[in-house]
């Protein structure tokens, strides 16, 4: 390690630096000391940085292979990327490794059929194989970038398909089942839960993640503007923004929900310790992510009816607009979709009954 710390730190407190050193193209020896830094992580990512630089300035740019062109990237992206994002987009990276030490220059179509044979033999979705091809040209477009190296291969990178797939369609609750299902909870706040959950259609990362600062019961009105995940390693949650900007959204609340919200607030307010940044299910700590799955499936076992994934009472919620006459663009919005045609390519089967409204219309005055 290469990083320092002064006994006397600056008068803004800054005391680690970094000292590096090395030779350019010319095999010249330079002595880099940094600036100072406030602590030792903000040291340690700024002396990896500018090792990346030195980098650049000595490598020949038809020698950078995929893996170094792959982690200068994340390298620099990192501070952009959601943690969760980045371990999603390392798992991805990692079914590139049989090919991460050509150098991209000598990339040909020989190599991509190699990969995609190695991806056919993996048992993938075709989705997730076509993410890992994203992250291969993600890779090249920032080595020709930044390194001035063809990218001409990308135009012999083409997505998997599969013709012969049939969408598969989501399950869900309608309003009488998940009435049943209602019925065998015991507890306002699961009852609460699994209420918001179906008449709101909230994420299960944005619900966990909601906290009574996102409450306004004046207005009426639930914010959702950030998410939870307990997937990181090393951590036993991590809050981050919301999925995209228009998952950012403000949703008025249904009279049912409202009033057992203004319930759950009342009591949670009589703990000594109670804050309004304490999570609207679990107080202090969030609700775990297998504890909502265990009950949702305790519930259904218990009210003899068939057991839906967690995501599947957004689906629900989808359904139960929808079949109450809402709009393509009000169900998009109302779910937080970054597009209307995703939230019409995921539903559009539940607008069946609407087509055939459409021919008897054709019909009568035809």
């Amino acid at each position: 390690m290469a990083v320092y710390k002064i006994k006397t730190p600056t008068k803004d407190g800054r005391q680690y630096y970094f000292r590096i050193k090395y030779k350019d193209v010319l095999g010249r020896i330079h002595d880099y000391k940094s600036q100072k830094y406030l602590n030792l992580k903000e040291a340690k990512d700024q002396e990896a940085l500018y090792r990346i630089e030195i980098q650049k300035q000595n490598i020949n740019n038809s020698t950078i292979t995929i893996k170094e062109a792959f982690n200068e990237y994340m390298c620099q992206h990192q501070k952009e990327i959601k943690k969760q994002s980045i371990s999603k987009i390392i798992d991805k990276y990692n079914h590139l490794k049989l090919i991460e030490n050509v150098k991209i220059n000598s990339l040909n179509t020989g190599h991509i059929n190699l990969l995609i044979k190695d991806l056919e033999k993996k048992n993938l979705s075709v989705s997730y194989k076509n993410k890992i091809l994203g992250v291969l040209k993600s890779t090249i477009k920032y080595s020709n970038k930044y390194y001035d190296t063809t990218d001409n291969i990308l135009k012999f990178i083409t997505n998997f398909k599969n013709v012969d797939s049939i969408k598969k369609e989501m399950d869900f609750y309608t309003y009488d089942e998940y009435k049943v299902f209602d019925s065998a909870i015991d507890s306002l706040e699961w009852h609460t839960l699994f209420e918001i959950l179906y008449f709101m259609g909230l994420r299960k990362g944005e619900l966990q993640a909601l906290t009574w600062n996102d409450i306004n019961f004046s207005k009426k009105e639930l914010s959702i503007t950030k998410t939870l995940t307990s997937k990181i390693k090393g951590e036993n949650y991590t809050i981050s923004s919301a999925k995209t900007k228009n998952s950012i959204r403000i949703l008025p609340m249904p009279k049912n929900v409202l009033n057992d919200l203004k319930t759950m607030f009342n009591k949670a307010k009589k703990f000594k310790d109670f804050k309004m940044d304490w999570f609207v299910f679990g107080n202090s700590v969030p609700f775990r992510e297998n504890t909502i799955q265990n009950h949702n499936l305790k519930y259904s076992e218990t009210a003899n009816i068939k057991h839906i994934r967690v995501h599947d009472f957004r689906h629900s919620c989808a359904s139960l607009l929808i079949n109450k006459g809402a709009s393509i663009t009000l169900v998009s919005k109302y779910l937080g979709h970054s597009k209307v045609s995703i939230t019409l390519d995921v539903y559009s089967h539940f607008y069946k009954s609407e087509l055939l409204e459409i021919t008897s219309i054709i019909d009568k005055e035809f």
